[in-house]
């Protein structure tokens, strides 16, 4: 075997993982009919190992997987299952985000699903969100129970934010971004997920300042720091691995308000994925308007995911420069119409990982307002 045989091979046996629907460890360990094709594998990859990361597989020989095989093969067992995961995890994440289409497994158990889809301006499907009206949805249980089975919210959106737009603003519409490939004919157990807080929504603002052809820019920026010092910093930037908040308002000289924010995370991780989440909204409400008063035309939660080298020339830039590199690819999480300006804030704690960062914008325009 030979590093292109290798790495069809990983492509070929993560697809299994998912179109199965196991997980990587248990691929490995029972095999099937891919028996022969897994040992190859691991023995090529055992055969790669470096010094450096044999001394971060060792720890893992500890665990009770890969029993069998002397330490070269239990290692080489490790190393390719970690391989085969960071694929699986692009795919996971391709196939949540994949542009909608009938023949997908969503729409094929519930076909009137389809004509559910939001309209854009032009009438046209954008093929990225759904119209809940008529289904049913527990606040905190990402499961929706549909006309026909149950279909489920992306994991990337905490059910706490549908669940929260849903109780305060029951009146405007809301579209979320359920998985296409997830469907169920029979109610799935519960799933486990984070609880949402929902925060006080700062109402201080006092007027929407920004002046027609004005723009603003502010960027927060986290800091490695001891879990002494600062335990919500020190999870952040070591266990959440967060590293900036970009914060970027434009008024057009047509009075036409637009704020983007992104929360970036660190852009060297294993799986060669960095998940930029944004928070977008616009607003014709003019200059002065009380912030009480001011409604947004639209809010959206989005994903950017930046894959192999984009995630560095991505954080390399800023918005402040205006045209940033373009993400891999892009998906829309939640939109909702109408609502209060000062709902961002609560959306924008909800969404984003990082307290700490968000506190730090929040107090900033505490203080400039």
């Amino acid at each position: 075997m030979d590093i292109e045989t290798y790495l069809r091979a990983v492509a070929d046996l993560s697809a299994e993982c998912v179109e199965r629907d196991i997980a990587p460890q248990d691929l490995i360990e029972k095999a099937g009919r891919s028996e022969e094709l897994v040992a190859d594998c691991v023995l090529f990859r055992s055969g790669l190992i470096h010094p450096a990361e044999e001394t971060e597989l060792d720890g893992y020989l500890q665990m009770g997987f890969f029993r069998e095989g002397d330490r070269a093969k239990r290692l080489g067992s490790f190393a390719f299952c970690f391989d085969l995961q960071h694929k699986v995890d692009l795919l996971d994440l391709t196939r949540q985000c994949a542009t909608y289409a009938r023949e997908q497994p969503l729409f094929r158990g519930t076909p009137d699903l389809f004509e559910r889809i939001r309209k854009r301006k032009n009438g046209s499907p954008d093929l990225e969100l759904i119209d809940p009206t008529g289904s049913k949805h527990e606040a905190a249980s990402p499961v929706f129970k549909l006309k026909r089975g149950f279909g489920r919210l992306i994991p990337l959106l905490n059910p706490g934010v549908v669940g929260w737009a849903e109780s305060e603003f029951a009146g405007v519409p809301k579209y979320v971004r359920l998985d296409p490939f997830w469907f169920h004919e029979t109610e799935p157990r519960q799933l486990l997920t984070e609880a949402t807080l929902v925060p006080a929504n700062p109402r201080w603002l006092g007027d929407l300042s920004l002046h027609r052809g004005m723009k603003e820019f502010a960027a927060y920026v986290l800091q490695d720091v001891s879990p002494k010092s600062d335990p919500l910093g020190y999870l952040d930037y070591r266990m959440r691995r967060i590293r900036r908040l970009e914060v970027y308002a434009v008024r057009r000289n047509d009075g036409h308000l637009s704020m983007m924010l992104e929360e970036l995370p660190s852009p060297d991780a294993e799986n060669g994925i960095m998940i930029g989440r944004c928070v977008h909204l616009d607003t014709d409400d003019p200059v002065g308007t009380p912030l009480r008063l001011v409604h947004t035309a639209h809010l959206d939660l989005a994903i950017n995911v930046y894959c192999g080298d984009d995630r560095k020339l991505r954080f390399r830039q800023t918005l402040q420069q205006g045209k940033v590199q373009d993400a891999t690819f892009r998906t829309h999480l939640f939109r909702i119409e109408g609502a209060p300006l000062h709902s961002m804030f609560a959306f924008c704690e909800m969404f984003f990982r990082s307290r700490v960062l968000l506190r730090e914008w929040v107090d900033e325009l505490a203080l400039n307002s």
